[in-house]
């Protein structure tokens, strides 16, 4: 039930999570408890394996007699604390399925998961730390920090243009997916980075204009506004329901 994927396919499957809340609120945390060596598994790899038991817990014929065989077999192939990040990351996951739609009620499921790890030394400090970003994320924009890694992630590994335009494309196909601060955001981190490197990125930036119903927009030469002028200026047009600067 673990996912496990090499260290060439994370970053390609990474990206494809830039556009999840549950992704945004708990990536942070799973990547600090692999650096204190609290997990053999990549971030990505316990979101998936999360992902991958939510559908099998939520395809048994009956869900409370089923569910700790289920816990049991994760826990023999992975040991007790990964067993616990993937079922309380599925937990998370879960909570969001029942926030997007009212019939399906997660609580039972929840409880007895957290029934289950409620002596865990992880168990509160996860609690703590996810409940803590949540608050957090609209406050300090963490959800297209995301994006912010991303291209940091690509710099870091020699990657080039392609790379970058992929990651932007990325954005594009899921613009719809996402609310209007997360797209304000996103938009001007990408807006920023392709006026910082001499507009390589112009079409990509058109495409997701037109994407989001932009009639007409200019885009900026480079240095030609400081950034905090064009960051005002962008923010509200967003706000007025267009987004990107127009003169």
């Amino acid at each position: 039930m673990i996912v496990r994927l090499g260290k060439q396919q994370q970053p390609a499957t990474r990206r494809q999570l830039l556009k999840d809340v549950v992704w945004a609120i708990t990536n942070d945390t799973l990547r600090r408890l692999q650096r204190e060596g609290k997990t053999i598994l990549a971030p990505v790899e316990v979101f998936l394996s999360a992902r991958l038991f939510c559908d099998t817990v939520l395809g048994l014929a009956d869900i409370d007699e089923g569910i700790d065989y289920e816990i049991d077999d994760l826990e023999d192939e992975a040991g007790e604390t990964d067993a616990m990040l993937v079922t309380m990351l599925a937990s998370a996951l879960l909570q969001a399925q029942s926030k997007r739609n009212n019939e399906f009620d997660s609580k039972p499921i929840i409880l007895h998961i957290y029934e289950r790890w409620n002596d865990h030394e992880l168990f509160f400090p996860l609690l703590e730390q996810f409940a803590k970003k949540e608050e957090e994320r609209w406050l300090q924009g963490k959800r297209f920090n995301l994006l912010d890694y991303e291209i940091q992630e690509i710099e870091q590994e020699g990657g080039g243009i392609e790379e970058i335009r992929n990651l932007f494309e990325i954005f594009l196909n899921y613009s719809d997916q996402m609310d209007k601060e997360t797209i304000k955001g996103n938009l001007l981190l990408l807006n920023l980075y392709n006026i910082e490197h001499n507009h390589a990125y112009d079409e990509v930036i058109k495409g997701i204009y037109a994407k989001l119903g932009i009639k007409s927009t200019t885009l900026i030469q480079p240095k030609e506004y400081v950034n905090t002028k064009y960051v005002g200026n962008e923010i509200q047009n967003v706000e007025a329901g267009g987004i990107g600067v127009t003169k």
